[in-house]
């Protein structure tokens, strides 16, 4: 039978062969081993069932955390979702809708704490399409949040095209910019982004 602690390590029964206790697992240690093995060896060429062997527990103990192999990678990535309303808000009114979008993102993302396998999850989502086109439910929520605070501002409705093509382009170059990062920068991610909805503000920008 398999015990969880609250908040803490799952213990699979089935974990190890053999007499003694079964080992222990943390969600970060599986997270650390899967994304290892997908950054040296490619996420479509390693399965779970050998993410699970190389962390030393079954394949059940892996989905007792993880609901799905994808899950593994973007569930790390999910920052205060919420608070992006918040920032738009405070935006300054005398920009652009392009720079307050802009102004908004990279403060979410520079108040979010920047952990190391942040980069191995981006890295791992670059080289693997099926991933970027399976975006999770968050990221969709945040979509909703953008669109529906520049219905606001456009004096528009949802389902118009303006407010659709803005938040759908912004966070399309949100994530490139993510993704470059991971394989090239040297700054933080959100230098990256700034820099990458700079671009989208120059090119909109009357010559």
């Amino acid at each position: 039978m398999t015990q969880i602690d609250p908040g803490g390590p799952v213990r699979g029964s089935g974990d190890s062969p053999g007499r003694g206790r079964p080992p222990k697992v943390t969600r970060e240690e599986l997270e650390q081993v899967a994304l290892t093995l997908w950054d040296e060896r490619g996420y479509d060429a390693v399965p779970l069932a050998e993410v699970a062997a190389a962390a030393g527990v079954t394949s059940r103990t892996v989905f007792r955390y993880f609901p799905s192999k994808s899950e593994i990678v973007w569930g790390g990535l999910v920052a205060d979702i919420g608070g992006m309303r918040d920032y738009l808000d405070a935006s300054p009114p005398q920009e652009s809708l392009l720079a307050r979008i802009r102004i908004a993102v990279t403060q979410l993302l520079a108040s979010a704490e920047n952990k190391p396998m942040d980069r191995l999850r981006l890295r791992v989502i670059s080289r693997t399409p099926e991933l970027q086109h399976s975006m999770p439910e968050p990221f969709r929520v945040w979509h909703t949040i953008v669109r529906d605070w520049l219905v606001e501002q456009l004096d528009a409705k949802p389902d118009d095209l303006a407010p659709q093509v803005i938040a759908s382009g912004t966070q399309a170059a949100i994530l490139r910019a993510l993704l470059w990062w991971s394989m090239q920068g040297s700054a933080e991610p959100h230098d990256a982004v700034d820099e990458a909805l700079r671009h989208l503000e120059d090119a909109a920008s009357p010559r």
